[in-house]
């Protein structure tokens, strides 16, 4: 066959699929297109989510993670619709990933529950890292948010991790968030104690503590009427960082301005009565 014969040849060969095959290259270069501006828009995204989140403060884990899982899910979104501008029927495909996903959901459906709570705990930070919070009854400083799980360590130097599931459906007690905080003392006395000399005792010792808050009035009353005592509450505002040496102050005063105007602090005590049988 000619060089001429071979060139009549794909001039009919033009002639008659010409509109096949533009459409194949049209929907070709669409794909292109798709799938570059995907990626670029899953670049876009993943670097947004990691500067908002850094800037958040939150940890370097959950940042890397959480905008890798936005790049890849992105990703993966314009892989489906470039097979489908190129002609493969994407409904198998999609309806696979998602058996897919519903089999990885229920197998890691703990893991899923505790990801989810920890992407609550970063949007909505009810605490941060450093701060003195109660969780599950476990009191202890922020150490550490993870992406499944919250550690915190313990006034005793124990470390504790708690599952975010359990973090978000707990009582969350966060006694850092706010620079001031209420000191709250019961302070019982016996029933023959005077009422307003036990006052005076009471606000002298609030007085000669240091780091009380002057802006804020003490409040201090008579509460209950016990069985065996009377009890005074003592409410005073301190800075949180001075919240236990205040405590430890007050008390101190207290103890001692009772001793020396000759208050009776109650305790209990016992009557052991001995007889003998014979």
């Amino acid at each position: 066959m000619s060089l001429e014969d071979i060139f009549d040849h794909l001039l009919l060969f033009i002639y008659k699929y010409d509109g096949v095959v533009f459409r194949y290259i049209a929907h070709f270069c669409f794909a292109i297109i798709i799938f570059f501006l995907g990626r670029t828009i899953a670049r876009f995204i993943s670097k947004q989510l990691k500067r908002v989140l850094t800037i958040r403060k939150v940890d370097p884990t959950v940042v890397k993670f959480v905008s890798t899982l936005a790049y890849y899910a992105i990703i993966i979104i314009t892989l489906v619709a470039v097979l489908g501008q190129l002609g493969v029927q994407t409904a198998s495909i999609v309806a696979v990933i998602g058996a897919a996903g519903l089999a990885v959901g229920l197998a890691l459906q703990g893991s899923l529950s505790n990801f989810a709570a920890g992407v609550i705990l970063i949007i909505f930070r009810p605490f941060r890292v450093g701060e003195t919070v109660i969780i599950n009854n476990q009191q202890g400083i922020i150490d550490s948010i993870q992406i499944f799980s919250t550690t915190i360590i313990t006034p005793t130097n124990e470390i504790v991790v708690i599952p975010n599931g359990q973090v978000v459906n707990a009582n969350i007690i966060n006694y850092t968030r706010l620079p001031e905080r209420r000191l709250d003392l019961v302070i019982n006395v016996g029933y023959d104690s005077d009422i307003q000399k036990v006052y005076q005792v009471l606000k002298k010792a609030v007085n000669d503590t240091h780091n009380i808050l002057t802006n804020k009035e003490p409040t201090i009353r008579l509460d209950m009427l016990d069985a065996s005592s009377m009890n005074f509450n003592v409410l005073v505002w301190t800075l949180n960082d001075n919240y236990g040496s205040v405590k430890g102050e007050l008390l101190e005063n207290i103890k001692n301005r009772l001793t020396e105007n000759g208050i009776n602090i109650p305790y209990p005590t016992m009557d052991v009565n001995v007889t003998s049988n014979r």
